[in-house]
């Protein structure tokens, strides 16, 4: 019996020791604040600090015909890595849905709504709606891709479009 008793005080220490774990980071979406110990289950949005472009990668096709014959035929694959140049140069996006984008000079160039569902992020700045992927999201960084294909027509002459972009960004506090 002594023995019984001496196992379950030894267990009951020993449990009783163990960490609550859990995601100890505040601006996570799952933010435990019980928790002592970061089991590295953090999941986060796009929401809080702002968002600073580091890179963005455009690839894509342009192709130009008149009355249906193919006149120009072209492929693009391009890396901007100087920030300074970058457009967006910085998102805001707020817990009360709203969002901002602001230029180098930290005017607003635009403003709207946003949403996430799943890995979609859709931008609603009031007129149009734009639709992109979060390909990736942690604490610190974000990777937003976008592609679209669209044709224009006019008196006879087709452009079409066909471009995939990539934005790989910084978050700041």
């Amino acid at each position: 019996m002594k023995n019984y008793i001496f196992l379950l005080s030894i267990a009951f220490i020993f449990f009783s020791c163990q960490k609550e774990e859990g995601c100890t980071d505040e601006i996570a979406t799952n933010f435990n604040s019980s928790a002592e110990e970061d089991n590295g289950t953090c999941n986060y949005s796009v929401s809080g600090g702002y968002w600073i472009t580091q890179s963005s990668s455009q690839s894509g096709s342009v192709t130009t015909s008149v009355d249906g014959t193919v006149i120009s035929d072209s492929t693009f694959n391009s890396i901007e890595t100087n920030p300074d140049s970058l457009e967006p140069y910085k998102l805001e996006f707020l817990d009360n849905k709203t969002y901002t984008e602001y230029d180098i000079l930290n005017n607003v160039v635009e403003a709207g709504t946003w949403s996430v569902n799943g890995n979609q992020l859709s931008l609603n700045p009031g007129d149009t709606l734009v639709n992109l992927t979060l390909e990736s999201i942690d604490r610190n960084n974000v990777v937003i891709n976008t592609s679209f294909n669209e044709s224009l027509t006019f008196m006879g002459n087709t452009v079409t479009y066909d471009i995939s972009l990539s934005i790989n960004s910084a978050r700041q506090f």
